[in-house]
């Protein structure tokens, strides 16, 4: 079995219907909130680092991706926008912003 084979075998729980919606919905919210109060999650205006703001971007990148149900066909691409990698990144993304929507 190629290795596209297996990373496309272990996305596909995520591939579903309502998976799909709530990862668009998330990315979605985390790209509104990172366009609209950048301070949140920047370096010089909160206690985050550097490495925070690109690594949400790629969360929502990713989560887009993966929310329209696009289906990369290398082996790098399926690696870098996995779907089980982003999911965790847009909920903790998700966290750190959540003063953005409750306020």
């Amino acid at each position: 079995m190629k290795t596209s084979d297996r990373l496309a075998r272990l996305a596909a729980p995520l591939e579903r219907q309502p998976w799909q919606g709530l990862m668009l919905l998330a990315a979605a919210l985390l790209a509104v909130a990172i366009l609209q109060a950048p301070n949140l999650i920047a370096a010089n205006t909160s206690e985050h680092g550097h490495w925070l703001a690109p690594w949400l971007m790629w969360a929502v990148c990713c989560g887009i991706l993966n929310g329209l149900g696009f289906h990369l066909k290398s082996v790098f691409g399926r690696i870098l926008f996995n779907p089980w990698l982003a999911w965790p990144s847009l909920l903790y993304g998700l966290w750190l912003t959540h003063s953005y929507f409750l306020s």
